[in-house]
């Protein structure tokens, strides 16, 4: 963080430049004009707050649950996929931000995919993805109503439950012998619907 925000930090968190620095702002492959922000926040004590504000509308955004995600590009994995199927009007959800929870399950049950992806209420880290928040300003919404600290998002690793991944995406020794844990996720999200595991 800068000064400006160290001295400010205790009525308003970041600035707005120290906000940018935390998350992480990628293009999508295939359609370069939309992008996709993540920011993870660890120490959270409004989970159920938060999952509301999102339910009523107040900003658009996928709250993700830190402990099933073994690295970043898994969500960009999901995210681009889930652009994808948007653009292509195949989405399974109703929005852009739920079917990218959707797209990280590897299984087809849309509620099954919000429980287990989905920030729970008594979770204490979030992820949140931010489809085409290109001028910041979904992000400075969340993060001022986030009660918790922003941090980089390849801490998300720190966060993973790896037994509980392992389980959910049903990944055996084998193939962990061959590969990273990174490696079958992605090719689960990526061929969801030709193959559930």
């Amino acid at each position: 963080m800068c000064i400006v925000c160290l001295a400010y930090q205790s009525r308003n968190g970041p600035c707005t430049s120290c906000r940018n620095m935390a998350a992480t702002v990628v293009n999508h492959a295939l359609y370069p004009d939309t992008t996709i922000t993540m920011a993870l926040f660890r120490e959270v004590t409004n989970s159920a707050e938060l999952r509301q504000h999102v339910m009523k509308g107040e900003f658009e955004a996928s709250l993700l649950k830190p402990v099933m995600i073994v690295d970043p590009f898994q969500v960009l994995v999901a995210a681009n996929k889930a652009e994808h199927l948007h653009r292509s009007g195949r989405m399974m959800t109703r929005n852009v931000h739920t079917e990218i929870l959707f797209c990280l399950s590897p299984t087809k049950n849309i509620s099954d995919s919000f429980k287990k992806f989905g920030l729970g209420d008594s979770d204490t880290s979030a992820l949140v993805v931010i489809m085409n928040d290109k001028n910041g300003s979904t992000l400075a919404t969340v993060t001022d109503k986030v009660q918790g600290k922003l941090v980089d998002v390849t801490e998300v690793g720190e966060l993973t439950d790896t037994d509980m991944v392992k389980k959910v995406y049903k990944l055996t020794e084998q193939e962990l012998t061959v590969g990273s844990p990174l490696d079958s996720i992605t090719t689960r999200i990526a061929a969801k619907e030709m193959a559930v595991v």
